[in-house]
């Protein structure tokens, strides 16, 4: 099977990798469709990524494959598959306050080899914690590749108190940010003032301006 790694920083280099064993409790998914994150551009182009480092944590996929021990997941089931998984304890500090990112458990596992392969390890730590979900069949696998960009805005709307008839500023509007004019639309807001550069992104936030009055506000630069 294929799989994109990173290498020297600036080159996606593409490996030939041995399908891997399974273990009793490890699940294979095909992938079908994978989510570029700007931390994974952020490997490639940036100054901080690591050779080390994997592409693609926004992967949705066919179960091709299934350990022993595995009942409650089967071979063609259509899933989207987290990379990282928090422990969800109530003895965990990280967890207890909702800070389940910066939980120490979360970055211990991962998608093996990496979520942007051919075909990918869901491995025993994601799968009995919550590191699975099902998807429907009216959901496309483009669709799924959105949810984890899309859960990590709606954990940030979690962070604050907000109710029907507010307003909101959103700094840039590229794919994060025209999430969250959605999720204003979603809550009632007031307005919506979208700020960036680029008009393009303003003018694409516009098409979400679905009530009857002006809920959607352009501003080219902050003066």
């Amino acid at each position: 099977m294929k799989a994109a790694i990173v290498r020297d920083n600036s080159i996606i280099e593409i490996k030939n990798l041995e399908k891997p064993t399974l273990g009793p409790r490890e699940i294979l998914v095909k992938m079908q469709a994978c989510g570029i994150c700007g931390s994974d551009v952020e490997k490639v182009f940036g100054k901080y990524g690591q050779s080390s480092m994997r592409l693609g944590h926004e992967p949705a996929g066919v179960i091709t494959q299934v350990g022993s021990e595995i009942s409650d997941y089967n071979i063609g089931d259509r899933v989207f598959t987290h990379h990282h998984v928090a422990c969800y304890s109530a003895n965990c500090h990280e967890c207890s306050h909702d800070n389940e990112t910066m939980c120490e458990k979360y970055y211990k596992s991962n998608l093996e080899p990496c979520g942007l392969a051919d075909e990918y390890v869901v491995p025993k730590w994601n799968i009995d914690n919550g590191g699975i979900l099902k998807l429907p069949d009216s959901m496309s696998f483009d669709e799924a590749a959105m949810i984890e960009p899309l859960a990590c805005c709606i954990r940030s709307w979690n962070k604050f108190k907000h109710q029907k008839g507010d307003s909101v500023a959103v700094l840039g509007v590229g794919p994060t940010g025209i999430m969250h004019v959605m999720l204003a639309v979603y809550y009632e807001f007031k307005k919506v003032f979208c700020l960036d550069l680029n008009d393009f992104r303003l003018a694409y936030a516009k098409k979400f301006d679905m009530l009857q009055y002006d809920l959607i506000v352009l501003v080219h630069q902050i003066l």
